[in-house]
């Protein structure tokens, strides 16, 4: 057998090409105008579909010489003919090369191309413009674009068959702009375009949405007499709905005389794009009465176009009409139209189950419909479905290497936590394009891995490609929402230092990560930038600047800033109500919350959960409970968010029991479902409920958090459970490979100091790992106090005046211990210290809500209208709880005056007037929810029992510490807090 001659692996436009000849002059038909585009192809879309193109090639062909055995006879074939050929006959050898050529492109088969294209410069055979439109061809298909191009653009011929192929090229790579200049530059060197060439030219408009150059070209084309085919009018009609004009879409299709199924499906489709359904019924009713019969092609664009609408309900009775039809049955893309189209309007549980039945019906899924499946894992966080579905993927290969499918695991491994397994995935991945790194940048933003993120920053650069400003994004916003606004500013200045403009993406990041490190300055900066440059701030940087300067304690010009937003959508009314909740203004956000309702704006479960702390911070149980009732009202309370935000209301409210059931009654909890409930049992003083409810956590095999441990050692703290505290402290590393962080130390310190263990509790302290902060050394001065133990007071409280020398609570605190001891010139000092560094001491202020109404009382207040009758009823208290044995703890009254004076000062304390009122304000037997803003001082404590003895009411009230529920005299607290 004969073999071929020469083996040519670069390109022959290396070799002394005979192609060197001037380009055409410009024909004088002069029939279209040259027009710039104005909207140009994404050179990231251009990259990704010549890699495909070129993975197609290779899978094809396979450049390293082996291949099928089909490949290897037209080589033979090809040696054969090469070698027979009769060079003194022109048009023998052009036939040969030609058929040669013809059998290269059909089979993708470059290497053969290269060595044809050898022996034509070899051999100075003439390359006329049949030949050189079958090798362009060649060129174009196998995806040589740079060979391609610069072949076409030396060919001294250019007949409509090349013009075909370098545009069928650019258009496959997605470069829309250069097809078009491709098609002005044909109809002005005078070359017809045919059947073949307007498709592509009208795809490019229609992929642009460039109407004005569609409409052009749809003009020359009638100029010119050419009617086209059913594949050309498609296009056409295609155009014109995706550039939105339906109106000359309709007019153009009632003028096609004869339609087939292909040109009433453009129209059906074209109806759903826009969501105009009844229209898009009407179009197959008509269809059907024209005698054309709808194909699957036709109930997919119906299922399609309801999925992509959030219409859920209806693509499903579409698709189940579609399953009872004879002639077909659902395939792929039915069911991907309808996972696909759940997922992305956030039915993403409609969507697995969608996906399981379709397995089980044993339609094999596609790349897209494996994306969706996976995305809706990614948004519900479920861990073990994902891994489940990329189980599937590896048993199906085709789909395991896919670019797509790998892209979508990268993004849900990143964001479901699992990094490493994130970044073995991308390892995986045989051609990552600009998404998947995209995806894993974003992944290590989310976990806060900083170092992470800048050693694959700068890898992606060193592999050549360019961050976008997705890129940048996914890390502004992603180290945002892990809470590291320093990283986030950093990446933002990074992202400025490479000239790249942000977007309201970016923005709305950068504003976030402001608040966060309170850097109100770049803050103000970003405003100016977005001022300046007209952003509009309805896209979400208006939420964003009321997030900022909310954050910044900047409130008022938070509200100048809502004040001014003309559009209020949703998330800007959640961004006010929970900056105002935040800054402590509850009674405001309660206020807007009704107002937002009134504005006929749709609540949310942000808005929900952005309201209710509002209530717990009140202390608003009615108030609490009304949004609850709304809840239950909107549909919303099956969100776990939702739900746990309720179990905490009702939990700082003081209804205790109301937080269980809904714990007990959740359909599923999650872990900040048990953290909560747990918290609540601790800051009402129910230790050992903490402790069985944590036990119940155990075994069901949950895996706890620092937050669960924090939780848990507070409620020991709180109830001085010590050997359980113990237990779980050591529990943390032993069980569970956690090191306690300076929480569960503080938790520690302050149920051993409150134990009065001081000697365990130094030493404790001593072998810390870490700096003690300021909950540590606060713990052991609140220990000080119920002790009576000045000098370890003395020793904590030089390490709080030097750690938190604005907090007034520590200085009060040391004030309180010298007082009680009897040492009043030290506590004098504590108060002369305090005005020396400006420290101010808030007034003692509490509330408590009776008839729906929240009132608030100052200590020393008497403006109060009802204030005579408080006083009154002040008064037979006082005498009624000294005839069963109350005695006023004067230890509490910091100035150094006679007994009667600290007596009558006790009774002006904000809790008792409080007490009092809601005393003459409800009838007998109500319970009392009072809240106040101090912790509550040890004699109004030991009155307050007194009170709910002979009042016969149960009395909760909660101070900045912790809850305390008063019973016939006896506190939950046990005197111990």
């Amino acid at each position: 057998m004969p073999e071929l001659t020469m083996e040519i692996i670069t390109s022959p436009f290396a070799l002394n090409s005979n192609f060197a000849i001037q380009p055409k002059g410009t024909s004088p038909l002069q029939t279209l105008p040259t027009r710039n585009c104005c909207i140009v192809a994404s050179t990231n879309t251009k990259s990704q579909n010549l890699r495909k193109l070129t993975n197609a090639r290779q899978r094809i062909t396979g450049f390293s010489g082996g291949g099928s055995v089909h490949r290897n006879g037209v080589l033979n074939n090809a040696a054969m003919l090469l070698s027979s050929m009769d060079l003194t006959n022109p048009d023998e050898c052009i036939e040969i090369y030609a058929s040669i050529l013809q059998k290269c492109r059909k089979l993708y088969n470059l290497r053969l191309g290269f060595q044809v294209h050898a022996q034509l410069v070899v051999n100075g055979v003439d390359v006329c413009e049949f030949l050189g439109s079958r090798l362009l061809e060649v060129y174009c298909q196998t995806g040589c674009v740079e060979d391609a191009r610069r072949m076409f653009d030396k060919m001294s011929e250019r007949n409509v068959f090349s013009w075909t192929a370098i545009m069928e090229m650019y258009c496959g790579l997605g470069d829309y702009e250069e097809t078009i200049k491709l098609f002005y530059l044909m109809v002005n060197e005078g070359v017809r375009p045919d059947h073949f060439v307007f498709p592509k030219v009208f795809k490019a408009c229609s992929e642009l949405k460039n109407y004005r150059v569609g409409k052009d070209v749809y003009d020359y084309m009638l100029s010119i007499g050419f009617e086209g085919n059913s594949c050309v009018k498609g296009s056409i009609l295609d155009m014109f709905i995706k550039c939105g004009r339906m109106d000359i879409a309709r007019r153009f299709f009632e003028e096609i005389e004869f339609k087939d199924v292909f040109m009433w499906n453009i129209m059906v489709s074209g109806y759903t794009s826009k969501g105009e359904f009844k229209k898009a019924l009407k179009c197959i009713s008509d269809m059907k009465l024209s005698g054309v019969k709808p194909d699957q092609v036709t109930w997919n664009a119906i299922i399609s176009g309801y999925a992509q609408s959030g219409q859920f309900e209806e693509a499903s009775k579409y698709f189940l009409e579609m399953g009872g039809l004879k002639d077909f049955k659902p395939n792929v893309v039915s069911w991907t139209a309808l996972i696909a189209g759940s997922e992305q309007n956030g039915y993403d549980f409609e969507a697995l189950s969608v996906f399981r039945k379709m397995v089980l019906e044993g339609v094999k899924p596609n790349s897209i419909t494996i994306a969706s499946a996976v995305s809706a894992c990614t948004n519900l966080s479920l861990l073990r479905h994902g891994r489940e579905i990329h189980g599937y993927c590896i048993k199906v290969e085709e789909l395991d290497s896919d670019l797509l499918v790998g892209n979508s695991l990268v993004d849900y491994y990143a964001k479901c936590r699992s990094v490493e397994v994130a970044r073995r995935k991308f390892g995986m991945i045989k051609q990552t394009d600009l998404v998947s790194w995209n995806a894993m940048l974003a992944g290590y933003a989310l976990r806060g891995s900083h170092e992470e993120a800048i050693e694959l920053l700068s890898e992606m650069k060193f592999q050549g490609i360019e961050p976008d400003i997705i890129t940048w994004n996914g890390l502004v916003t992603g180290f945002t929402q892990y809470g590291d606004g320093k990283a986030a500013l950093e990446f933002f200045q990074r992202m400025h230092s490479m000239g790249m403009d942000p977007n309201t993406t970016t923005i709305s990041g950068a504003l976030a990560a402001c608040g966060q490190v309170r850097n109100l300055k770049l803050g103000k900066e970003i405003h100016g930038y977005v001022l300046r440059n007209h952003i509009e701030l309805s896209t979400g940087v208006g939420s964003a600047l009321i997030s900022m300067y909310s954050g910044c304690d900047s409130l008022e010009v938070a509200c100048s800033v809502f004040s001014e937003l003309s559009t209020r959508d949703v998330v800007v009314w959640n961004s006010i109500i929970s900056a105002c909740a935040q800054s402590g203004r509850s009674v405001n956000a309660l206020d807007l919350l009704r107002e937002m309702n009134l504005s006929n704006v749709e609540v949310n479960t942000v808005t929900m959960v952005s309201a209710l702390p509002a209530c717990s911070k009140l202390a608003a149980l009615r108030q609490g409970k009304e949004i609850h009732q709304f809840i239950i009202r909107c549909g919303l309370d099956t969100c776990n968010f939702i739900l746990n935000s309720l179990i905490d209301m009702y939990g700082r409210c003081g209804s205790i029991q109301k937080s269980r059931r809904i714990f007990d009654l959740m359909p599923q909890r999650d872990l900040v479902s048990w953290n909560v409930m747990i918290s609540v049992y601790g800051m009402h003083g129910f230790g050992m409920d903490a402790v069985n409810l944590f036990q119940q956590f155990r075994t069901m095999g949950l895996k706890p958090n620092h937050i669960t441990f924090t939780n848990l050692l507070s409620a020991c703290s709180h109830s001085g459970l010590i050997e359980e505290g113990w237990k779980y402290f050591k529990m943390m590393k032993t069980e569970y490979a956690m090191d306690p962080a300076v929480e569960q130390y503080a938790c520690m310190v302050d149920l051993l100091s409150r134990a009065g263990q001081f000697n365990e509790t130094l030493e404790f302290i001593e072998k810390m790992p870490f700096e003690p902060n300021a909950a540590v050394w606060g713990s052991l001065l609140g220990a000080c106090r119920i002790h009576c133990n000045p000098d370890l007071a003395e020793y904590a409280a030089r390490y709080l005046f030097e750690l938190e020398p604005q907090s007034s609570g520590n200085y009060v605190l040391m004030a309180n211990i010298y007082s009680a001891a009897g040492r009043w010139e030290d506590a004098a000092k504590i108060r002369c210290l305090m005005k020396e560094r400006g420290v101010t001491k808030p007034p003692g202020c509490s509330w408590i809500e009776v008839k729906r109404k929240l009132h608030s009382f100052v200590v020393g207040d008497t403006s109060h209208p009802l204030m005579e009758q408080i006083s009154a009823k002040m008064e037979s208290l006082y005498f009624d709880i000294k005839e069963i044995g109350y005695v006023p703890d004067t230890n509490f009254v910091l100035q150094d005056v006679d007994e009667d004076e600290k007596e009558f000062s006790l009774c002006g304390h904000s809790e008792k007037i409080a007490l009092a009122f809601g005393l003459i304000s409800t009838t007998a037997g109500t319970p009392l929810r009072i809240i106040k803003n101090l912790r509550v001082c040890g004699d109004c404590h030991s009155a307050t029992k007194f009170i709910s003895k002979v009042e016969k009411r149960d009395i909760i009230m909660r101070d900045n510490y912790r809850f305390h529920h008063f019973v016939d005299g006896v506190c939950s607290c046990g005197d111990y807090w």
